[in-house]
């Protein structure tokens, strides 16, 4: 009994080693090439349920170790300024849920929508290869965020940048560690307009992949389903 205990200790380990490794190839394939959102989940929902998801993680793991880790972090790390972090009456279980759903909301919407214009069933596949290709699509918005916090835990730092720039004019007062942030918060802005940019990508490819003879259309929805999901990144996170 204890054997197997240990063994089922051991391959959980395992597991989460294999999908932490996992989780910056995942996201380096996709900001490579933004149109992999969708053609990762088409050709995985080709396979064997038990076949899916080896050499990368699914969408639904990769925005529990992203979106959701991170939103729990700034409930207790970022202060007040977010709308996640005055959830409160929760466990920690039901926070994790919560916050899943709410992040991914625009990939079941936008999901929904296609669902209907295409005329098809929610229990297809056709719906989970969309929801799975939306959910995709978040680490465009999550990566940079899941950098600086990390980052900022890292060197004991605060993520209210604010109270940074507004002692620009003391710069003798900085230490080391501030000049590195200061580093960092740079590269989350590049990263972050990068991102933008592949998010816009990913939704065009997507939609153009379901829009085939209405190229107006694809357009129009590309911005208004990117203006969507960027300001409803922006109150999450």
């Amino acid at each position: 009994m204890f054997e197997k205990l240990i063994d089922s200790f051991e391959k959980l380990c395992l597991q989460i080693i294999i999908e932490i490794l996992l989780v910056p190839v995942t996201i380096f394939k996709l900001f490579q090439e933004p149109g992999r959102c969708y053609d990762f989940s088409v050709e995985e929902m080709q396979k064997e349920e038990s076949e899916r998801f080896r050499d990368y993680l699914s969408p639904i793991k990769l925005s529990v170790y992203t979106s959701v880790i991170i939103s729990v972090l700034l409930m207790d790390y970022g202060g007040e300024q977010n709308f996640i972090s005055k959830i409160k009456g929760l466990s920690m279980v039901e926070k994790a849920l919560f916050i899943f759903l709410v992040n991914n909301f625009t990939a079941v919407l936008f999901s929904v929508i296609l669902l209907w214009y295409k005329k098809e069933k929610v229990n297809t596949v056709a719906f989970r290869t969309l929801l799975f290709s939306f959910i995709y699509t978040t680490v465009y918005t999550s990566t940079p965020f899941f950098l600086l916090i990390f980052s900022a835990m890292f060197l004991g730092q605060t993520i209210n940048v604010e109270s940074y720039l507004i002692q620009l004019g003391k710069l003798e007062t900085y230490r080391t560690r501030d000049y590195v942030f200061f580093l960092v918060f740079f590269l989350f802005i590049i990263i972050g307009l990068i991102g933008l940019f592949k998010l816009f990508k990913a939704l065009h490819y997507i939609l153009k992949e379901n829009f085939r003879y209405h190229p107006y259309i694809v357009w129009i929805f590309t911005i208004l389903f990117f203006l969507f999901q960027l300001y409803y990144a922006k109150g999450f996170l």
